[in-house]
């Protein structure tokens, strides 16, 4: 298997297969402003199912409520599934 490292071209391709999906243009804002944080916790390390459970558990911690940990963890999902990274994916 390939490394998994998120790239900034990956999130350039990711809006643009949003837009492409026609979502509109607030959800595709709020899933780049999720995707972002989610790129800055990566810091260009191998992305896995363990990293995004450790994300998962970083937004718990800092206590965002859960219906707002679903929401950022919808984007993130989003992208994964459009890298074919399903594996990687976590439940809400």
């Amino acid at each position: 298997m390939t490394e998994r490292i998120l790239l900034p071209n990956h999130l350039t391709a990711f809006r643009e297969h949003l837009f492409c999906e026609e979502k509109s243009e607030t959800t595709i804002e709020k899933y780049m402003r999720d995707v972002f944080s989610f790129f800055k916790f990566a810091a260009g390390r191998k992305v896995t199912k363990e990293m995004t459970v450790a994300y998962k558990q970083l937004l718990i911690e800092k206590n965002y409520a859960v219906r707002s940990i679903n929401s950022m963890l919808a984007g993130v999902n989003s992208l994964l599934k459009f890298l074919a990274w399903d594996d990687c994916k976590v439940k809400s």
